[in-house]
């Protein structure tokens, strides 16, 4: 491991053709406007102080690109800013209408491999299927293809707003240019085989930054698989698609707590959500596409409490589902993994299953109309499912 400090866009996008890469394991690109505006401040200062600005540490990976031959750097840590810094380039090269070739044809270097023989490797910066879509888009201007509540694309709204106000307060774009230039980072390069990017990414969380539950298990289990690429594609996206909504993993943090709840059958803090997972994937030794198999089939039945509306079941199943949105009563779900996955394994019917989601339903409106304190509701529904079937038997008397 090598540490060193440089202006991040002479590192990473000056040199004529290379690669950025953001592996599957690494979260969605979640920087808001708050934090791009807060960017955008400080490349002001720059260009009045003409100082360097120091933005953190960016921890990668450095190798070569089979396909082309091409430098590669794999992103460890610190996508959120690189790929702010590019929408910034881009949002410059797009406010740059008074004829400055140099800043247009010097942006256009940076962010394409004009000379790559690929169009997959044209665009230097490759972001997570997800947001490379918004990405790519962005910067072909394709605008069809474009989703107006993507980070991607309104921080991309926000500096090229910002940019034009500056143009017309008098800032040349040249100037604009060199003081995204004075960016600077403490560079972590590691060494293929001797760093551990796994333990470094988990380190770096531990010591304040905010990383969520479902992006620390998605690097556990897709990290270090020699075939990320096909689980990411086959399992997490997928998995990402029934639960992430509005930019937000909110939903995937809530599932996976309710899911190592389901398989616990105990109450398991927000705070120990991943240890008890790698815990548990350790103890039933399973593979990471195992795991991922199963994550997948619990969250489609997750999907379902959360978007009832869209789910396949029944008119009736679907209300009351509904219901406990609306008064706010997800400590069932954990049991209601267990039902669902019951009846989806044939142990049970449709009749059965529309019986006890509405038996359940009925108690929780009856406590909530009757201001009953929910508190121990949790604990109640964690292990709910474990003490009535203790006995196989009971299965019968569902």
């Amino acid at each position: 491991m090598q540490a060193s400090i440089f202006n991040a866009t002479e590192r990473f996008f000056a040199p004529f053709q290379m690669i950025l890469k953001i592996p599957v394991y690494q979260r969605n690109y979640d920087w808001n406007k708050n934090n791009v505006k807060r960017l955008l401040d400080d490349l002001h200062t720059v260009i009045k102080t003409k100082e360097h600005h120091f933005l953190g540490a960016v921890v990668y990976l450095e190798s070569t690109n089979s396909d082309i031959g091409l430098p590669e750097y794999l992103i460890i840590d610190g996508q959120q800013r690189l790929t702010t810094i590019t929408l910034m380039l881009q949002a410059l090269k797009d406010a740059t209408v008074d004829g400055d070739a140099f800043t247009t044809g010097t942006i256009e270097s940076f962010l394409i491999n004009t000379q790559s023989p690929s169009q997959e490797y044209k665009i230097k910066l490759k972001p997570i299927k997800s947001d490379n879509i918004q990405y790519s888009a962005l910067l072909k201007h394709d605008n069809s293809k474009l989703d107006e509540n993507s980070h991607i694309v309104e921080n991309y709204r926000l500096a090229k707003q910002t940019f034009d106000n500056w143009l017309r307060q008098g800032i040349a774009s040249r100037e604009i240019l060199w003081a995204i230039r004075q960016l600077q980072v403490v560079g972590i390069s590691l060494k293929e085989g001797e760093d551990d990017p796994q333990i470094i990414f988990e380190s770096i969380n531990s010591t304040g930054v905010a990383l969520t539950n479902s992006d620390l298990i998605r690097n556990f289990l897709l990290m270090s698989d020699h075939d990320q690429e096909r689980l990411f594609e086959d399992y997490w996206l997928p998995i990402e698609d029934k639960l992430r909504r509005d930019n937000s993993n909110h939903a995937m943090d809530a599932f996976f707590r309710q899911f190592i709840i389901m398989k616990k059958n105990s109450v398991v803090a927000e705070r120990k959500v991943y240890q008890t997972f790698v815990d548990t994937f350790k103890n039933e030794n399973l593979s990471h596409e195992q795991a991922l198999k199963e994550i997948k089939d619990y969250a489609e039945l997750y999907a379902s409490f959360m978007y009832p509306a869209e789910s396949s079941y029944n008119d009736d199943i679907k209300t009351d589902l509904a219901s406990l949105n609306r008064i706010n009563q997800s400590t069932s779900y954990p049991f209601f993994l267990h039902v669902f996955h019951d009846y989806e394994n044939n142990e049970i019917d449709e009749e059965t299953l529309t019986k006890v989601i509405h038996l359940i339903t009925i108690y929780l409106i009856r406590r909530t109309i009757c201001d009953v304190p929910s508190n121990s509701l949790l604990g109640f529904f964690a292990s709910y499912y474990a003490r009535t079937f203790k006995l196989t038997k009971n299965k019968k008397k569902y």
